[in-house]
């Protein structure tokens, strides 16, 4: 799906741009050094490995109904936000915080959007063209 490259864009731009534009306006959360780079990075490590250990468990385990599907995605975005979570924290930027909570509805948005090309690939018609003909697992 080369339409999703947007979203990695998008995340990059506004994620990075928060913490630049959080910097130089100097609206910073009021942690110290010495507790903000260590929490933060044991966040963003918790973050990297929990969505390794999503994707793992998706290798070994394939299932195709839809509402392993949707575990497989919220866990997925679960682990984007605390490494999100985790920047934030090394960042100690209040914009940082407000972008990681925006950028939570846009990888549902995208993950849905994923989910009606896997049906559309899979059925041949969109999942929302004519709901009472596609069949639901």
């Amino acid at each position: 799906m080369p339409q999703a490259n947007w979203i990695i864009l998008l995340h990059l731009l506004l994620l990075w741009g928060s913490v630049i534009t959080g910097l130089a306006s100097q609206w910073r959360i009021p942690l110290p050094f010495a507790v903000s780079i260590p929490l933060g990075a044991a966040i963003w490590l918790l973050g990297f490995l929990y969505n390794l250990n999503a994707l793992r468990r998706h290798r070994f385990n394939p299932e195709g109904h839809r509402t392993a599907f949707q575990k497989r995605v919220y866990r997925r975005i679960a682990a984007r936000t605390l490494m999100n979570l985790g920047v934030t924290v090394i960042s100690r930027s209040w914009l940082t915080l407000i972008a990681s909570a925006l950028l939570v509805p846009l990888y549902a948005n995208a993950a849905r959007r994923r989910q009606q090309y896997l049906d559309y690939l899979r059925t041949g018609m969109m999942s929302d063209a004519f709901p009472h003909r596609v069949s639901r697992r």
